[in-house]
C-alpha cells in the first residue's frame, strides 16, 4: 500500500486505538487458533469487558473444552471489521494478537456479568456447551489505513456505543456526487486528511467503477473508497474533533461534504 497525491499527512494515534477498541469490542468477526494444541475456534463472540479485559465466548472441541478454569493455553487471536455497507465486501480493518486464553468457571463469570459481561458473549453465555474466557493480550497489531500500528494495550477499553448501520446510512445518504467531491478534496489536498491506493475490492466490476464505498465511519472521522479501473483510492477524512453520536456524525459529515464542495469550487 503506498501513499498517493499530495494529500496533508496527519497523525491518528486516536483514529488507530478508536478501530482497535471497536475491532476488540466486538465488531469485527474473531477467530482463535491454540497453536500449542494445534487446535483452532475459527468462530468467537468476542468483547472488550469495562476494565478492558478481552472476553470471548465459544463453543470448543477436542482438548480445548478439557482445560480447567485457570490454566492457560497460548493462543493467536485474528479479529477482521468488515464495511457496513452490504453491497460489497471491503476489509476495514484487523487486529492479530498473541496471548493467553484462560477459561472462567462460575464464580469469576458471575463477577463478569456483575462487572459489565460485554454484550455479545452475554448473549451466548448460557447456550449449552458454551465457554467463557478470558484472554491476557502480551501484543497486538493493528492493520488498517496506516499500515501496521502496535496497539496500546494501556489504552484499550469498552469502546463507545456507535450503531454502525446507522453510521453507514448517514454516509450513504450523502450522495455519491457529493461523496466523489470529498474524496477529491482530500486527494488534491484542499482538505486535510489520508489517501492511499490499494487494490480494487475482488467484487469490483463495471458498475463499481467511479464509484465511492463507506469502508468505515466513527466517531472521529470517515473512511471511503472511490474505485478506479484496477485500483482504489483509499480515503481517511477525520472531523475536526470526535463528536458523540450518530446524529451528530451525521453533522459533521454534512459540514465536511460542504467544505469539500466549497473548496472545490474556488
Amino acid at each position: 500500500m503506498t501513499m498517493s497525491f499530495e494529500a496533508s499527512r496527519i497523525q491518528t494515534p486516536e483514529r488507530a486505538q478508536s478501530l482497535a477498541r471497536r475491532v476488540l469490542g466486538g465488531s469485527g468477526s474473531a477467530g482463535i487458533f491454540a497453536y500449542r494444541l494445534g487446535e483452532s475456534l475459527p468462530f468467537v463472540a468476542h468483547g472488550l469487558a469495562a476494565d478492558g479485559s478481552l472476553v470471548i465466548a465459544a463453543r470448543p472441541e477436542g482438548l480445548l473444552p478439557a482445560t480447567a478454569p485457570g490454566f492457560g493455553v497460548d493462543v493467536r487471536m485474528d479479529a477482521v471489521l468488515h464495511s457496513a455497507d452490504p453491497s460489497v465486501s471491503i476489509v476495514a480493518a484487523s487486529v492479530h494478537l498473541l496471548g493467553e486464553l484462560t477459561w472462567v468457571g462460575e464464580a469469576e463469570l458471575q463477577s463478569l456479568r456483575d462487572t459489565g459481561l460485554p454484550s455479545r458473549v452475554a448473549d451466548l453465555a448460557d447456550l449449552p456447551g458454551m465457554q467463557v474466557g478470558i484472554v491476557e493480550i502480551e501484543r497486538a497489531v493493528l492493520h488498517d489505513l496506516d499500515g501496521a500500528t502496535v496497539v496500546d494495550l494501556d489504552e484499550l477499553r469498552a469502546p463507545s456505543p456507535l450503531d454502525e448501520l446507522a453510521a453507514q446510512g448517514a454516509v450513504a445518504r450523502l450522495g455519491q456526487d457529493a461523496l466523489k467531491d470529498l474524496c477529491w478534496a482530500v486527494m488534491v489536498g484542499r482538505l486535510e486528511g489520508q489517501v492511499c491506493v490499494a487494490d480494487a475490492p475482488p467484487a469490483a466490476c463495471a458498475h463499481t467503477m467511479g464509484r465511492v464505498f463507506c469502508v468505515d465511519a466513527d466517531l472521529g472521522g470517515v473512511t471511503l473508497m472511490l474505485v478506479s479501473p484496477g485500483e482504489a483510492h483509499v480515503v481517511y477524512a477525520p472531523f475536526p474533533r470526535p463528536v458523540a453520536s450518530v446524529d451528530a456524525l451525521e453533522g459533521a459529515l454534512a459540514a465536511l461534504v460542504q467544505a469539500a464542495a466549497a473548496d472545490l469550487a474556488s
